[in-house]
C-alpha cells in the first residue's frame, strides 16, 4: 500500500511539473505585445483622441510601428 501511495504522489508531481513547464499560449504573447504597445502609447500626446490612440495600438500590435 505504501508503494502505491508513493507511486500516486510521484505521478501527481510529474503531472504538476509538466503542466507548469508548458510553453506560453499564443494569447499570452498577444497580451504582452498589447501591453507593451499601450505603454508606449501612454508616452505619446494623443490628448482626447482615444480612437486615434486605439488605432495606433492596433497598428503597433500588427507590426506597423516598432515597439
Amino acid at each position: 500500500m505504501r508503494q502505491m501511495t508513493t507511486l500516486v504522489a510521484a505521478l501527481a508531481l510529474a503531472a504538476f511539473v509538466g503542466a507548469t513547464a508548458a510553453p506560453a499560449a499564443p494569447g499570452d504573447t498577444y497580451k504582452m505585445k498589447k501591453a507593451e504597445c499601450k505603454k508606449q502609447a501612454e508616452g505619446m500626446k494623443f490628448g482626447v483622441h482615444l480612437i486615434k490612440k486605439n488605432r495606433w495600438v492596433k497598428d503597433c500590435i500588427a507590426g506597423k510601428h516598432p515597439a
